[in-house]
């Protein structure tokens, strides 16, 4: 019998980088990254399956 190995239980910290954001002070760009970095980890999607399409402009600096 072949046991399912369970995937590790991902944190905000696995949704970080270490890119500098540079939106305009007080933008709600800041508020969006932050509630995505929050509700990542508790969808239960791994990482490699997350994907984020963005347009031109401060948008674009998201994903």
């Amino acid at each position: 019998m072949t046991e399912a190995v369970a995937a590790p239980k991902l944190t905000r910290k696995d949704f970080v980088s270490d890119q500098e954001v540079r939106w305009c002070p007080g933008c709600g760009d800041y508020s969006i990254l932050a509630q995505m970095q929050k509700i990542l980890p508790e969808i239960g999607v791994a990482r490699e399956d997350i994907v984020f399409i963005s347009g031109i402009g401060c948008s674009s600096r998201f994903p």
